[in-house]
């Protein structure tokens, strides 16, 4: 049984318990994250021990996310994240100018190659349970395999922001209200209908939500809540979808065909065999790369993510993930993974689908040199947010819009805001999206305080991943290339932080050991 990871902190004044193992920095999370932090942290001659609660490394980028944005324009990262990219580009002769295209394997064998040159203690299994303080400061983080570790600093580089919850820093799950930040963007949106149109007049798509068609008091359909259209522009609970990043191929020897999850409730794929129907009856039907898309990676290898409709997000469940104890986590990850393979079983099997479709969709199957200890399926959960840190300074839509520069600034972002799908509901007898359209953003600068607790709760905590912003702009922040970033930072400021104090850094002082190592802090 593991410890509930939203449960409250274990204080204990005085000092840390007999038997921890010691590092300068201690860093929860095997992300790109947690391995950049660890580095930096590294190479600035502390003793890092990096603790991944799993037994892989590499987070997304080992886990189907091949296809990373690294920027249309050069000059935004540096560092470590593109000390990593340039690996890729030499190792696959990529050319692509916005894309920097690997094979998940390849990346986590990249990224423990990393941690080894530099002398990272890695440690696997050790999932969060507690966490003991004296006062203000962080002396014990203890996981469920039964070990401790102290630190004189602490970074939670874990998508789901456990490490800071468990120490009792102000935290937040869901959209803050339009009001909060004066973000034209926040709250709830107006929901609507699918809308498949191809130019700028709408084409609604009308799909009936109960399990009985036109019988409410059937039941709504799976996946869709009975919640309705909120009020606009208020503050909710909602997260964006999840799912999982495939990678799949054609590669005759190299492919394990799609097959039916022993789980398989034909039920779940019913609003998407009804969104079908009414696709061609309104004259339309969906493409043969429908369930697969065309995002071409290495060596035959795709990159399968979510589309724009009915796909591998599984809505409605990202809230209750981000709360959620281990054991709920583990049932959501399971559904996720059975509800994605299922629907691949789906495509491929139920005569809804359009022939075509089948036959295109039945030419892939999973990859059979990847995840070979997981049958052949990503490890990791593709949190795209989860509890985000409310800190010493608050990133906004209006920042990253207005390009707003800052003293501390530590580094760069550079994604749009893009928002997947909130809240899948009914609206006036049909299946309705709370779903906003991308805003485009240019290279936007980062603040250090945005990584730091209130002043008067922890001192000696950094959170370069659940980051303190509102929700309009972690739909921006959330990619892994700027997750690197943050990481760097966060493990330069652990090396420097004075006494452990992470308040008390010299700014100057981060920021020019930031550039020597070749981060980016200022867009020219």
């Amino acid at each position: 049984m593991t410890t509930p990871v939203d449960g409250p902190a274990l204080t204990e004044e005085g000092p840390a318990a007999a038997g921890c193992t010691r590092g300068d920095v201690i860093v929860y999370g095997g992300t790109p994250a947690g391995i950049a932090a660890a580095i930096q942290a590294a190479r600035l001659k502390k003793k890092v021990l990096l603790l991944e609660p799993t037994m892989h490394i590499g987070g997304m980028m080992a886990s189907g996310l091949n296809k990373t944005d690294a920027s249309p324009r050069r000059g935004v990262y540096g560092g470590i994240v593109m000390e990593f990219l340039d690996r890729a580009r030499a190792n696959y002769g990529t050319t692509d100018p916005v894309r920097i295209y690997f094979e998940s394997k390849w990346a986590e064998k990249t990224f423990a190659a990393m941690l080894r040159d530099d002398g990272v203690k890695l440690v696997r299994g050790q999932l969060i349970a507690s966490v003991k303080r004296s006062g203000k400061t962080l002396s014990v983080l203890k996981t469920t395999a039964g070990r401790s570790f102290c630190g004189s600093v602490y970074i939670d580089a874990s998508y789901e922001g456990d490490l800071m919850k468990l120490s009792g820093v102000t935290t937040v799950v869901g959209r803050e209200a339009k009001a909060k930040y004066g973000e034209d963007a926040a709250g709830v949106q107006k929901l609507a209908y699918p809308n498949i149109a191809t130019t700028a007049q709408p084409d609604f798509i009308i799909i009936d939500p109960y399990v009985i068609a036109g019988r409410p008091e059937s039941g709504l359909l799976p996946d869709i809540s009975p919640i309705g259209q909120q009020p606009i522009g208020a503050a909710d609970k909602s997260l964006m979808a999840f799912n999982y990043r495939l990678c799949v191929t054609q590669v005759q020897g190299n492919l394990r065909p799609f097959t039916q999850p022993s789980d398989y409730d034909p039920l779940r794929y019913e609003s998407l065999a009804r969104f079908i129907a009414a696709m061609h009856a309104n004259g339309q039907a969906i493409s043969p790369n429908y369930f697969i898309g065309n995002s071409d990676t290495v060596n035959g290898k795709l990159d399968v993510n979510s589309n724009a409709f009915f796909s591998t997000n599984v809505w409605n469940i990202s809230y209750a993930y981000a709360t959620g104890s281990e054991a709920q986590r583990v049932q959501l990850r399971a559904s996720v993974r059975s509800y994605i393979q299922g629907l691949l079983w789906f495509a491929v099997s139920d005569p809804r689908v359009p022939e075509d479709v089948r036959a295109y969709t039945a030419q892939f199957g999973y990859c059979a040199d990847e995840f070979a200890d997981n049958g052949n399926f990503p490890y990791q959960i593709y949190v795209r947010q989860s509890r985000r840190l409310v800190g010493q300074y608050v990133l906004t839509e209006n920042d990253l819009e207005k390009k707003a520069t800052f003293s501390d600034g530590i580094g760069l972002g550079y994604y749009p805001m893009d928002q997947h799908g909130m809240i899948r509901t009914v609206l006036n007898g049909a299946i309705g999206e709370d779903i906003r359209e991308s805003i485009s953003v240019g290279p936007y600068q980062i603040p250090y305080r945005a990584m730091l607790p209130k002043r008067n709760e922890i001192t000696n905590l950094l959170v370069p991943v659940a980051l303190s912003t509102s929700h309009v702009a972690y739909t921006s922040v959330r990619v892994e290339p700027t997750y690197m970033v943050l990481g760097q930072a966060a493990g330069a400021a652990a090396a420097l932080a004075p006494g452990g104090n992470v308040n008390n850094i010299n700014i100057v002082q981060l920021r020019r050991e930031l550039i020597a190592a070749g981060q980016i802090i200022r867009w020219r």
